[in-house]
């Protein structure tokens, strides 16, 4: 009996020693997984420091019922609790496969107690009438984590083929550290982990792996999206990238200001240490009938010249009868222009302010037929003629209201650290999405004329370019998408083809759930702010490959500048309180 006694004890003294908390911090004495030995230590102050930032949270548990290849769950006593939360990073020590393991918190804490089981009436009691009870039990805390991959020699982090075994220690992981092994280093400044204020998200800008494979932002109102756009944009500018702007609401016309947020300079200084600037080379073009908060902006009108017949059919939305009139009016006022520069020995210059026909061309040429082929019914030359005076009318295109009018310089927007914007903001959705399918073709067009830091044909060296369309489910949106295949086809040819050269598309949009599934297949990156509906939240998170489920269960409760970033730039998805912009943003809440 007296040998059963000391065995008890014995137990007991070991369990206690297990649990043992030692001010929450590993002492000198403990042994430190070697997940956080550095290859070189100069001194035994340096080795005593390392030891001191590692607080310990528990261990690995035994897996229950739902389990999976990427997650382990973990199991914390009392006294390691405080630190136990989601989005914390840490080291796992797996003594048994001599393995380290680099996971996040991505569900918890959870509280069980201890002594009693959660239904009894003892854990009911206490809980409801705390005050009146003496006795509480002591409870432990679990939470899942992803296992992010394996640590091994030369600070890498690889893909692991296991899990950590039941036992393993658990520790937080050593911020310093975090941004070797989630590859978020680089000069492309986005902001902070979230929960790590002093632990900077880059990106590394040279890469293609980032804005060359396109960037899809997406949030609700107010979810802090127009902030990290505009982030994104002053980024791309300080990097010597063009960036062109389609602005549909008039926010970024005066980016050539500092912020005058007074709520965000405080912050944007303190904790990004970052001082409010404008950006220096700035234009802004607006058309002839809109109007603008910019400070002298440029008129610009679109050249119908330019324009493939089938995406301008698409865009106005054609019967089938009215498209194959438009093609072949198009078709035979091209010829005419051929014909007459032949003659007179002038080679048509596709550049050129001078184009062979207009919008008014081919509106006269409905009026009086010289345009209109033979056995074509009338009502629809009078219904195409009636869609084109309407088009003309915002004064977005080429006609006798805009004569005076220069078209858009696509050439002036080939310009290495400078922002042009578009501002479309009080144009109809039909000519705003005109200007958004001919800037992105003239711009493709003289993307793969010439390679990046190569001269183009007006002596200028060709940048690395970016093209930001706010509100994409205007342009093409899940409900058209069937009715507007020429339009997807040519996004599709001009994101996969510009991307190998240097042509970056930024995808903005607040209603996801309206943006079909051709765009979201163009976004690599993808910066996924607060999107409370199931209808927004679904489309993103099914054409979302590698995130754990359970941080999706996050984004609804994202607040404002909070986000969650995927992508091949990084290892990993993280969750990023992106820094404030720099410069004035119009119409801000």
């Amino acid at each position: 009996m007296n040998e059963k006694n000391n065995n008890q004890q014995e137990l007991m003294i070991e369990d206690n020693e297990i649990f043992e908390y030692n001010s929450s911090v590993l002492s000198e004495e403990q042994t430190s997984p070697d997940i956080y030995k550095q290859p070189i230590l100069e001194d035994q102050d340096t080795i005593n420091a390392l030891r001191a930032s590692l607080i310990k949270l528990g261990f690995i548990n035994f897996d229950g019922a739902s389990v999976d290849n990427s997650s382990s769950e973990a199991m914390v006593a009392a006294e390691h609790r405080k630190h136990f939360r989601r989005d914390v990073y840490v080291g796992i020590s797996d003594k048994e496969q001599n393995l380290d393991f680099l996971g996040r918190v991505v569900e918890g804490p959870f509280h069980t107690p201890h002594e009693v089981g959660i239904d009894s009436a003892i854990t009911r009691t206490t809980v409801l009438h705390p005050d009146r009870t003496q006795f509480r039990p002591s409870y432990y805390v679990t939470g899942t984590i992803e296992i992010l991959g394996q640590l091994v020699e030369n600070e890498r982090l690889v893909p692991c083929p296991t899990r950590p075994r039941p036992y393993s220690e658990i520790y937080i992981f050593p911020a310093n550290r975090l941004q070797k092994f989630l590859n978020i280093a680089g000069d492309f400044y986005l902001g902070h982990l979230m929960g790590y204020d002093k632990v900077k998200v880059l990106a590394d800008v040279n890469s293609k792996n980032f804005l060359p494979r396109n960037i899809g932002v997406f949030g609700t109102v107010g979810s802090g999206k127009s902030n990290t756009t505009q982030v994104i944009i002053e980024e791309a500018i300080n990097a010597g990238w063009a960036v062109v702007v389609v602005d549909v609401e008039g926010e970024y016309v005066r980016m050539n200001e500092p912020t005058n947020d007074e709520r965000l300079i405080p912050i944007l200084k303190d904790k990004f240490e970052i001082r409010p600037v404008g950006i220096e080379d700035f234009k802004v073009y607006v058309p002839q009938s809109g109007h603008s908060d910019a400070i002298n902006p440029i008129r610009f009108k679109v050249p119908i010249s330019a324009l493939d017949p089938f995406v301008l059919s698409d865009l106005m939305e054609l019967s089938e009868p009215q498209a194959r009139l438009l093609e072949s009016i198009m078709e035979k006022a091209n010829s005419i222009h051929r014909s007459s520069s032949s003659r007179i020995g002038v080679l048509a210059q596709p550049n050129s302010q001078t184009r062979g026909y207009t919008l008014q061309t081919l509106i006269d040429g409905l009026s009086d037929g010289s345009l209109v082929p033979t056995k074509t019914i009338e009502s629809t030359v009078g219904t195409l003629r009636s869609k084109l005076i309407r088009l003309g009318m915002s004064q977005m295109l080429d006609w006798n209201g805009t004569n005076s009018i220069p078209e858009l310089p696509v050439n002036d927007l080939l310009v290495g650290g400078r922002l042009s914007v578009l501002d479309v903001s009080e144009t109809d959705d039909r000519s705003r999405n005109i200007a958004i399918a001919y800037t992105l073709q003239a711009l493709f067009d003289r993307v793969i004329q010439t390679s990046v830091n190569e001269s183009m044909p007006n002596g200028k060296v060709r940048p690395k370019v970016l093209v930001v369309i706010e509100e994409v489910h205007t342009f093409v949106s899940r409900n058209n998408a069937a009715k507007m295949r020429s339009v997807l086809d040519n996004l599709q040819v001009i994101s996969r083809r510009g991307r190998k050269r240097w042509m970056s598309l930024a995808l903005v949009s607040q209603q996801p759930g309206h943006v079909p599934d051709e765009l979201f297949e163009l976004c690599n990156t993808r910066f996924i702010h607060q999107l409370k509906s199931a209808s927004n939240l679904t489309p993103v998170k099914q054409t979302t490959g590698g995130v754990h489920e359970a941080l999706w269960s996050n984004i609804s409760s994202l607040g404002p500048g909070q986000c969650l970033i995927t992508g091949a730039i990084f290892n990993n998805p993280l969750f990023v309180e992106i820094r404030p912009a720099k410069t004035k943003r119009m119409h801000s809440t």
